[in-house]
């Protein structure tokens, strides 16, 4: 028995607790990498029966499956700017607003609208300092020109993306400006900017700026925003697996793949087949670059839940399996360890809902 469990309830407490932080600000749902491991269509209609009705999705096949589950009135909108003929053509038949992040994107959503008599809503991107995709804060003419020349199209929103809202205070608001100044060229050249975003989950939890028109969440869904824990946003996902082997083993035994160890004492050992593969002990850290960085990447030790107590995981996580220091607790095969994950890492398992 392995399952990805997630509790509905607590992503229910923490869109409240968005919705709350938002101040009115419209909720956009960033369902991105399979609503961040925890299941595009089951999320996604748990939001919408709570009234989210604009979601972000990661391509054209997320998009696709919403629609055939019904979502038909909802707003989809993509967060990532192509110019692939063939991926905007579905992008425009299933009415997805598309992100436009450059003037050959530009040029070809208008080209495929008109081929198919239609209008396309388009959302601009800036790109303020992250540099994957958008225009560039100095290309606001090019920007006016998707009003000026292409009929085609309907812009109907202007958003950027923070590179470090979870880290830096100064460097979101030097974004922000910069993407602010991008705003008030477009409004004094008379053109409708429509609704305005930037603000990811960790910028709408940690700063009290940047709400505008519309917010995204993504990692507050999950309860995982990067950085210090943020009081009353709880984590989303554990694995439930039973234990497969439980037995003692004396004082000086080996255990281990790569690095091998000895036990100190008698130890009654736990198995499991929940490894790394499974997303169990992987972590999303950004690369450290100072002494503080260097510190708080140190390996921690990492821990499980058996019938309610603390085990300690003995050794290194492997590929597949995982041994669980259990001599203080009783418990035997088949009983079921708990262990915290975050579901965009887990792969390999089946989703269970609570």
């Amino acid at each position: 028995m392995k399952n990805l469990v997630i509790d509905r309830r607590v992503v229910r407490d923490n869109l409240r607790l968005a919705r709350e932080q938002a101040d009115g600000a419209v909720i956009i749902a960033d369902l991105s990498a399979n609503a961040a491991g925890m299941g595009l269509g089951e999320i996604a209609s748990l939001l919408r029966d709570e009234g989210v009705r604009d979601f972000a999705v990661s391509d054209t096949a997320d998009a696709a499956l919403l629609r055939r589950r019904g979502f038909t009135e909802e707003r989809l909108m993509t967060l990532r700017s192509t110019a692939d003929h063939d991926e905007l053509a579905e992008l425009i038949d299933l009415n997805v607003v598309c992100a436009c992040g450059s003037y050959d994107a530009a040029v070809a959503i208008n080209g495929i609208a008109e081929a198919k008599r239609t209008i396309a809503e388009v959302q601009i991107k800036v790109d303020t300092g992250l540099g994957r995709y958008g225009f560039l804060p100095t290309e606001t003419d090019r920007i006016a020109a998707i009003y000026k020349y292409m009929s085609s199209l309907a812009v109907v929103g202007t958003f950027t993306s923070f590179s470090a809202s979870w880290s830096s205070r100064k460097q979101t608001l030097r974004q922000l400006d910069v993407f602010n100044d991008v705003l008030d060229k477009l409004i004094d050249m008379k053109l409708e900017p429509g609704m305005a975003h930037c603000c990811d989950s960790a910028a709408l939890f940690r700063y009290d700026f940047a709400q505008m028109d519309a917010v995204r969440l993504d990692t507050a869904l999950t309860g995982r925003i990067p950085g210090k824990a943020i009081p009353g946003v709880g984590k989303v996902g554990y694995i439930e697996a039973g234990l497969e082997e439980v037995g003692w083993v004396p004082k000086g035994h080996r255990y281990g793949a790569e690095r091998q160890r000895t036990t100190k004492a008698a130890t009654k050992i736990a198995v499991l087949s929940v490894g790394y593969y499974h997303g169990f002990g992987v972590t999303r850290r950004a690369p450290a670059v100072s002494v503080p960085e260097l510190i708080a990447a140190r390996p921690r030790p990492l821990f499980a839940r058996v019938n309610g107590q603390k085990a300690r995981v003995l050794g290194s996580v492997g590929l597949l399996h995982t041994l669980l220091d259990v001599t203080k607790i009783d418990c035997t095969v088949g009983d079921t360890a708990v262990l915290d994950v975050d579901p965009v890492n887990v792969k390999g398992l089946p989703i269970l809902y609570k």
